[in-house]
C-alpha cells in the first residue's frame, strides 16, 4: 500500500476557534483522509441540545478540511457527544461504525479492536490500553486521555481545545500530520495551535514520545502508578488474546510485562509485581481476583 498523508485531530469539545486555527493553518495544503477522533461537542458536560447546536456550528470548518482531503473526512463520536446520541449528526465524512468496517477511498476503517485486519486503521475515541502493545493492523489513532502519544503505529492526538472542567485553565493544543507507510516509524508532523509541547522521558521513552501541556512533565514520572495500570492492562491481554480463558495468574502478567520493554526501567519488575499481588487495593485498576484465584479483567467480566 502507498503512503498516506493524514491529519489528524480531536477533543475540541465544542470550541469552533480551535477548528478555526487548523483551517487556518493547513490552507493550501492536500491531505489523502482528514481523521477526528470525537468529542466535537461538550455535551455530556452542558446538556443535549447545547451538544447538538455545537455540532452544528463545528460542521462548516469540517467541510473546509474535508474539501482538502482526497478522500474527505472519517470520524467518530466522543463521550462528551453522547457517542453520537444527540439531536444532530454530521453530514460530511464518513462516520466509522463502533461494529463492522467502513471502507473510504481503498483504505478501511474500524472502531472495533477485535475486527482489525493487517492493512486496516483503527479509530476509537478511548484509547485502548492493549492496542498500544499488541496492535494488528496499518495504524491506530484514538485521543480523550488529553495526553497525546505517539508510539510505533499509534497515534493519541491530545486535544485541540481543552476546557476548564478537569483542570484549572482552559488551554488550546495541537493536531498531528502523520505520513503512513507499511512500516514504523512514521513521520508525525505534530502542530501547535496552543500550549502543548513534546516530552521525551529517557526512563519510559519505550512508551512513546508524550504531547502535553507546557507544564507537565512525563505522566509517568509524574503518577507511576499511571503505568502501572496500562502494562497490566496490556499484559493481560498479552497473556490471554487468543487463548480459550479469560484469566491470568500474576506470574504470567508480570512476566508478560517485563517481556514488553527491552530495557525495563530500574526497579521496574519488583515494583510491578508488588502492584500485581495488590492490584485489587487499586480503586482505578481493572484486575480483580476470580472465586479461583486467577486474576480477570473486570470490565471485559461484568454482565
Amino acid at each position: 500500500m502507498t503512503s498516506q498523508r493524514i491529519l489528524v485531530m480531536g477533543d475540541n469539545h465544542g470550541n469552533t476557534e480551535s477548528l478555526e486555527r487548523v483551517v487556518a493553518d493547513t490552507e493550501g495544503e492536500r491531505f489523502d483522509f482528514v481523521v477526528h477522533v470525537g468529542d466535537f461537542t461538550n455535551a455530556h458536560n452542558e446538556d443535549k441540545a447545547t451538544g447538538g447546536e455545537q455540532l452544528r456550528a463545528v460542521e462548516p470548518y469540517l467541510e473546509t478540511l474535508a474539501d482538502r482531503a482526497d478522500n474527505g473526512l472519517v470520524y467518530v463520536y466522543g463521550n462528551r457527544d453522547y457517542y453520537g446520541d444527540l439531536d444532530h449528526t454530521l453530514d460530511v465524512g464518513a462516520y466509522v461504525p463502533q461494529e463492522g468496517s467502513v471502507t473510504v477511498g481503498d483504505q478501511r476503517f474500524t472502531q472495533d479492536p477485535d475486527a482489525v485486519a493487517p492493512d486496516d486503521i483503527l479509530v476509537t475515541h478511548t484509547e485502548k490500553k492493549a492496542m498500544i502493545d499488541y496492535f494488528p493492523g496499518r495504524a491506530y489513532f484514538c485521543g480523550h486521555t488529553h495526553t497525546g502519544r505517539y508510539k510505533d503505529r499509534m497515534l493519541n492526538s491530545a486535544f485541540l481545545y481543552r476546557d476548564d472542567s478537569k483542570a484549572a485553565t482552559t488551554l488550546y493544543g495541537g493536531y498531528f500530520v502523520v505520513e503512513v507507510g507499511d512500516e514504523p516509524p512514521f513521520d508525525v508532523d505534530f502542530r501547535n495551535i496552543g500550549s502543548l509541547d513534546t516530552t521525551i522521558c529517557q526512563r519510559h521513552l519505550e512508551r512513546g514520545v508524550l504531547i502535553g501541556p507546557e507544564y507537565h512533565n512525563c505522566m509517568f514520572c509524574w503518577k507511576p502508578v499511571k503505568l502501572l495500570r496500562e502494562m497490566s492492562k496490556t499484559a493481560f491481554y498479552g497473556v490471554t488474546h487468543g487463548l480459550d480463558r479469560d484469566h491470568a495468574s500474576e506470574d504470567e502478567i508480570v512476566e508478560c510485562a517485563v517481556e514488553l520493554w527491552e530495557s525495563p526501567p530500574t526497579g521496574f519488575a519488583d515494583e510491578f509485581s508488588e502492584y500485581i499481588s495488590q492490584v485489587e487495593r487499586d480503586p482505578k485498576g481493572s484486575l480483580v481476583y476470580n472465586d479461583d484465584g486467577h486474576l480477570i479483567d473486570f470490565y471485559a467480566n461484568r454482565s
